[in-house]
């Protein structure tokens, strides 16, 4: 049944970019398999009418393939998390470890950049299959691309190729060690 429907929304995404023509990929004309489907030529010379009202079960196709796509994004940015996680894990325990663990943190990347970049092309391509704005799509992208950024900010971190230092003020009277005044408790 789900897969019916996406053909409905494939069929009715592609007769808006083929100049308004109705396609339908299974019943044929006026199949009545739903109601608004049925051709009518009388007006419009022979080819069959479209209409522009958009029902309750194009906003449910669109709002499955929008959490499908959200889903496909998710398990690539969790696979890559994971690696990651095995990454640090084997990086603490010990050389052959780290060399190790270098091939987890390429194998999080792949993951993690494959899957936001296929959520970043699919999204260009299906936003209005999706029926989001511009803007709503612009905010996914950005999120997308934060969260890419904030896992190399991470790693980089982890791995020392950014290094936070810490200074002290070597005349902090807090910092440094107190001194026996040679009294002792008696």
């Amino acid at each position: 049944m789900a897969s019916l429907r996406a053909l409905g929304a494939l069929g009715r995404s592609l007769s808006s970019l083929l100049g308004r023509r109705r396609v339908v990929f299974c019943g044929g004309r006026g199949s009545g398999s739903r109601a608004g489907t049925g051709a009518s030529s009388s007006a419009t010379g022979g080819q069959p009418a479209v209409t522009a009202t958009v029902t309750a079960l194009d906003r449910a196709d669109a709002w499955m393939l929008r959490k499908a796509h959200e889903a496909g994004f998710l398990s690539w940015f969790r696979n890559g998390l994971l690696a990651t996680g095995v990454g640090v894990i084997a990086y603490m325990q010990s050389d052959v470890g780290r060399e190790a663990a270098y091939g987890f943190f390429v194998l999080g990347g792949v993951c993690i950049c494959y899957g936001s970049g296929s959520y970043l092309a699919n999204l260009v391509l299906l936003r209005r299959m999706m029926m989001l704005s511009a803007p709503t799509a612009v905010l996914g992208g950005l999120v997308v691309g934060s969260l890419a950024v904030f896992w190399v900010c991470a790693l980089s971190l982890y791995i020392g190729r950014l290094e936070v230092e810490f200074i002290y003020d070597e005349e902090c009277e807090d910092c440094q060690p107190k001194e026996d005044s040679g009294k002792s408790d008696k």
